[in-house]
């Protein structure tokens, strides 16, 4: 072997320091990701709006394209000091399966995003397509236009996303 290649190779008291500290990071994000998601799974909604509700619990519903897609008149919706533009709820045998919040401009959007991060951990970044955030029972995204900063925060039930996709096979 190269002696060149061969000194590269010898652990060095530096490289061994970067290999523990790096390890103990990569398990703290493990962690503070795993409790990022059970707090998502726990929750199951977002603001005042959970998963699952009946739709006879809205009122003023307004039919949107597509089957079972309604947007939600709602007082303005603030998180902090960020504000969402519009609610949509997706509905499965009359129940919410789907909660989605529109952001516009890159204010609000990187505001959300940063209080998402801080709530549920960082996510896994897509690229050109935002953020993801996988637990048990909620599957959140959040999609950032590019070119304007305008977003949509999406939670999606998975006990009626299964149900569905079983009945649909």
């Amino acid at each position: 072997m190269n002696q060149i290649i061969k000194e590269h190779l010898k652990p060095t008291l530096t490289t061994l320091l970067i290999f523990i500290f790096s390890s103990v990071l990569v398990g703290q994000n493990r962690g503070n990701n795993e409790i990022g998601l059970k707090a998502l799974d726990n929750q199951y909604g977002f603001l005042n709006i959970k998963l699952e509700t009946p739709f006879n619990t809205f009122k003023g519903l307004i039919k949107q394209d597509g089957d079972n897609y309604y947007k939600a008149l709602q007082p303005e919706l603030r998180l902090g000091k960020y504000t969402f533009e519009a609610v949509y709820l997706t509905f499965y045998k009359d129940m919410v399966t789907t909660i989605e919040f529109e952001t516009k401009g890159w204010t609000n959007t990187n505001g959300v995003l940063g209080i998402l991060q801080e709530a549920y951990s960082e996510g896994h970044k897509r690229e050109h397509f935002g953020y993801k955030w996988k637990g048990q029972k909620v599957w959140m995204n959040f999609a950032i236009n590019e070119s304007d900063g305008n977003g949509v925060l999406s939670l999606h039930s998975v006990p009626l996303m299964s149900k569905e996709i079983g009945e649909n096979e």
